[in-house]
């Protein structure tokens, strides 16, 4: 994922840049494995192997680590954004977090590989569209309203190693 800077921010300043930087390491950490666990999901499909491993990595990290990623990112950025009056914007990545949870919950249903690859396809694309809103967007819209963006994803962050310890793979 990839961030550009906004014509309205002041290039001198490195708290802009930090901010981009913390955001987009985490997000690149999240989207890399993400990546990593569908891709073995679709070559295993491609390969006519009915790999359980696979699939049951992929479950696991959407179970251990995009969920608790979803649930705080919802509890510090969002209610952020909320106190802010971005609702509209707020409800847009509301719904995008619905969708992503019934994916994860048809990819867990799923019974065979192929049926585990094509919603998984379908939750990678979805995660990479809401992570350009979140970068592009909703954090711009945050530092504008004069929020320590910095602040808020450290203390992100620290809730998700906290909160979620043993699962967290890519922090």
């Amino acid at each position: 994922m990839s961030r550009s800077r906004n014509a309205s921010e002041d290039p001198s300043d490195d708290s802009v840049g930090a901010t981009a930087r913390v955001s987009e390491d985490h997000h690149a950490g999240l989207w890399s494995t993400l990546v990593q666990r569908v891709d073995a999901v679709v070559a295993a499909v491609a390969a006519d192997r009915d790999d359980l491993g696979t699939r049951h990595a992929l479950i696991e990290f959407l179970r251990g680590d995009v969920m608790a990623h979803l649930q705080t990112e919802e509890r510090f950025v969002y209610a952020a954004a909320a106190e802010i009056g971005s609702d509209a914007l707020v409800a847009t990545l509301e719904l995008d977090h619905r969708f992503l949870m019934d994916l994860v919950h048809q990819i867990a249903r799923a019974d065979t590989l192929l049926q585990t690859a094509l919603p998984a396809r379908a939750l990678l694309t979805l995660v990479g569209l809401r992570i350009e809103k979140e970068e592009n967007v909703l954090i711009p819209a945050l530092r504008e309203a004069g929020v320590d963006v910095s602040e808020l994803l450290d203390g992100m962050v620290v809730a998700m190693s906290t909160d979620y310890d043993s699962s967290f793979s890519y922090l």
